[in-house]
């Protein structure tokens, strides 16, 4: 029986159950500020410069979480997701906006909740407050 607790526990990669409200948390407000930063951007922009905020966050805060130990993999993922997330039309503003809600869910990702909240605050309040040219 303990070999099988083992093996989950292992396949989890080290999350335990009593973890898992903990996760949850992490993933909503990784969804809530990739929303609410796609949001600000597209109205600071004039202009949709990013869709699916939540989904491109929560997906780097999923895969940054399950791959805790394995940074090589880590950035290969981010970097795929980050391909991946944009749009056609490719220019420097779509690249940050993707750029900043893919590190809002790495920050979430990896557990530090409260440094993200704080260094999102930080960037919005940039983003409001500075004119940004073209």
């Amino acid at each position: 029986m303990n070999a099988i607790k083992q093996i989950i526990v292992d396949s989890f990669n080290g999350l335990s159950a009593d973890m898992i409200p903990l996760f949850l948390f992490q993933m909503l407000v990784a969804g809530l500020l990739g929303h609410l930063l796609q949001k600000i951007l597209n109205r600071k922009f004039g202009h949709e410069t990013l869709s699916h905020g939540a989904l491109i966050s929560l997906s780097v805060a999923l895969l940054a979480s399950v791959v805790k130990y394995s940074v090589p993999f880590a950035v290969l993922a981010a970097a795929l997701i980050f391909l991946l997330g944009r749009s056609k039309e490719f220019s420097f503003m779509n690249a940050l906006s993707v750029f900043l809600v893919a590190i809002v869910g790495l920050g979430c990702g990896v557990g530090s909740v409260i440094q993200t909240i704080i260094g999102f605050v930080l960037i919005t309040a940039v983003i409001l407050f500075i004119p940004l040219k073209k």
